[in-house]
């Protein structure tokens, strides 16, 4: 298996700059996910690591040797594109064997790998069937199957899920991150979808404009996002954002003012996940909003409440409702939450608004929590 290592990696058409010099190392048998949107660079260094694209400055090293100048057929890398690219007049087994054709191999090991591959995949009884023949998952599995039959250094994913229905993708996952951690490959999986990238990785690369964002695991993108492009790629239902104005300890937020942690001035940005927010009476809360949507969404009830500082999206357990249109309500967080943004949208690590709920005391009378 292949340690990857990207120096000062860039991308240019013309004029056009479409990644910026990267930095980047992947470790031996790692399971590495690039995340992003459409136009992010993504998949550009995908080719770049493929060898379908050369790049315009900079080093891409295997195992410390740098393949910028070898060619796709000699870096032992195992690919699955989004359409699966499969021949039609073959059959699954044709398919499977195709880039066998390029290594010198007796017949029968040939025969041995694609029969060991088909059956990691669980298509072994699919062998002499054409592409037309087979389902999308099997379709998927048989790319798959291709891609493995090199016993690559390196594979490389770009978007093999997409094409399937939400369950056998949800299936499909679990499936891929079992097989990468059996076999051991340095994996690379390029997608758009942020539940995929953070149930398989074991670090998560968030790309924005041809350029990493913020690398880490899938908890550190999402309790520790750097910049507010990372909270609000990351998560579903995504991050609630809330502007404030801060002066010295105090950060009026619409016609609440709360207070913070440490002295701070100028713009800031709350972000609040929709499942950190706990709704309570309104006598118990700084921060008090109205009931304007409710969907239910069997075990969680997504609500929408209209607050003075804007419309705010919760998350809460259960199958039932437990509050009914217009019905005012508190909004509390866990202490250290929410996470609060500076004027150029980077997160300010040392800093936060109190959100805790107001203590209930004797005689019906509120105090602040300590």
């Amino acid at each position: 298996m292949a340690r990857i290592t990207l120096e000062n990696v860039s991308k240019s058409w013309g004029e056009t700059q479409v990644l910026q010099p990267m930095n980047l190392e992947i470790a031996e048998g790692e399971f590495v996910a690039l995340l992003g949107p459409s136009g992010c660079g993504k998949s550009t260094t995908l080719f770049l690591l493929a060898g379908l694209y050369a790049p315009t400055g900079g080093t891409i090293a295997f195992d410390g040797h740098s393949v910028n100048r070898i060619d796709t057929r000699d870096r032992n890398v195992g690919i699955v594109f989004q359409s699966y690219a499969l021949y039609p007049n073959l059959t699954v087994r044709q398919n499977i064997a195709f880039p066998l054709r390029f290594k010198s191999m007796p017949r029968d090991e040939a025969a041995r790998r694609v029969t060991e591959a088909a059956n990691l995949v669980q298509i072994g009884a699919l062998l002499d069937r054409r592409p037309a023949q087979l389902s999308g998952g099997q379709q998927q599995r048989v790319a798959l199957a291709r891609a493995l039959v090199k016993e690559p250094n390196v594979l490389l994913l770009d978007e093999p899920l997409s094409n399937l229905d939400a369950t056998l993708r949800t299936a499909m996952r679990a499936e891929l991150k079992s097989l990468q951690k059996r076999l051991g490959i340095t994996t690379l999986i390029v997608t758009h979808d942020q539940i995929e990238a953070t149930t398989m990785a074991d670090r998560v690369i968030c790309m924005n404009a041809g350029a990493i964002a913020q690398i880490g695991s899938p908890a550190d993108l999402y309790r520790r996002p750097n910049d507010l492009f990372v909270a609000g790629f990351i998560g579903s239902p995504p991050m609630n954002r809330l502007t404030a104005t801060a002066s010295d300890r105090r950060a009026q937020i619409g016609t609440t003012t709360l207070a913070l942690s440490a002295g701070h001035d100028g713009d800031i940005t709350l972000g609040i996940r929709p499942e950190d927010i706990a709704l309570v009476a309104p006598e118990a809360a700084r921060l008090v909003g109205e009931v304007a949507v409710i969907e239910p969404m069997g075990r969680e009830v997504f609500y929408t409440l209209s607050t003075s500082a804007g419309a705010l999206n919760v998350l809460e357990h259960g199958e039932t409702a437990r509050h009914a249109l217009g019905d005012r309500v508190g909004l509390t967080c866990k202490p250290g939450l929410p996470l609060v943004f500076d004027e150029q949208g980077r997160r300010i690590a040392d800093l936060s608004v109190d959100l805790s709920p107001v203590a209930l005391v004797s005689a019906g009378q509120l105090e602040p929590q300590s």
